[in-house]
């Protein structure tokens, strides 16, 4: 048993009543009604076989590495485990790339938690092309664009407290301007003045909720919204997810 200790101490001649009677006898009571702790066990005495399935908590994971082998830059996919964030203007899921997990549960309180790295190339745009090249020089496009709303999603429905960014990409005021370079390609959206995401050429994000689940099958996946379709390392590229893992914690006892 484990030291545990009264929390008031009674003095003769004190008026006794109910309540610091009870709050002393609770931390006994828990150690005979199974309020076990690691002070009732040696480190190799048990392990996860001696337990029932739902003597602790339940945890259900998904994650990939971020292999960089053979890679060129933060905006160069060769040799990575990377997943394609593509540049179009809707909610994106990532299925069988360790951004979900499915799992059946009893009625419960989950937590859930996702934390991956984007990556969008490097922080800077030059127009004319590297410097010193003979001109018309092409232009370089880097990172450009309005940014990322992130979420969680639980059975196809985005839990909105868990967005990254304003939420609401329908009514914000994105400012642009268009430009042409020397080369006289024209560049859409090439000069954003602002917008309601978050932006960056390699940001790493954290995700999480609390939400009460029904008993039965459950999918919690994480979701991404490239504002207007915007952002990229190139012209003609999409930015990607590197690094990633998602779980569920059912907080069951």
């Amino acid at each position: 048993m484990s030291w545990r200790y009264k929390l008031y101490n009674i003095q003769p001649e004190q008026v006794v009543t109910i309540d610091p009677i009870n709050d002393n006898f609770q931390p006994f009571v828990e150690e005979t009604a199974g309020g076990l702790n690691e002070h009732n066990f040696t480190a190799d005495a048990l392990d996860r076989t001696h337990f029932a399935d739902d003597a602790a908590l339940v945890v259900h994971t998904s994650q990939a590495n971020d292999v960089r082998e053979g890679m060129v830059g933060y905006d160069d996919p060769s040799g990575a485990n990377w997943v394609t964030i593509q540049p179009v203007e809707t909610w994106q899921t990532f299925p069988n790339t360790g951004l979900t997990v499915t799992f059946t549960t009893k009625a419960t309180t989950l937590y859930l938690c996702a934390s991956f790295n984007i990556h969008c190339g490097t922080n800077w745009v030059n127009e004319g092309g590297p410097p010193g090249g003979p001109p018309p020089r092409p232009p370089i496009y880097k990172q450009l664009g309005f940014g990322y709303l992130v979420a969680i999603r639980l059975d196809g429905t985005v839990i909105n407290e868990t967005i990254l960014g304003s939420g609401d990409a329908g009514v914000d005021d994105f400012q642009a301007r268009d430009f042409v370079t020397g080369d006289g390609t024209s560049v859409t959206f090439g000069r954003p003045q602002g917008g309601g995401g978050i932006a960056g050429a390699r940001l790493p994000l954290t995700v999480d909720a609390v939400v009460e689940a029904l008993p039965g099958e459950h999918t919690v996946d994480v979701v991404v919204m490239n504002i207007k379709g915007s952002m990229r390392t190139a012209a003609s590229l999409s930015t990607y997810i590197g690094q990633r893992e998602i779980f569920v914690l059912e907080l069951v006892r």
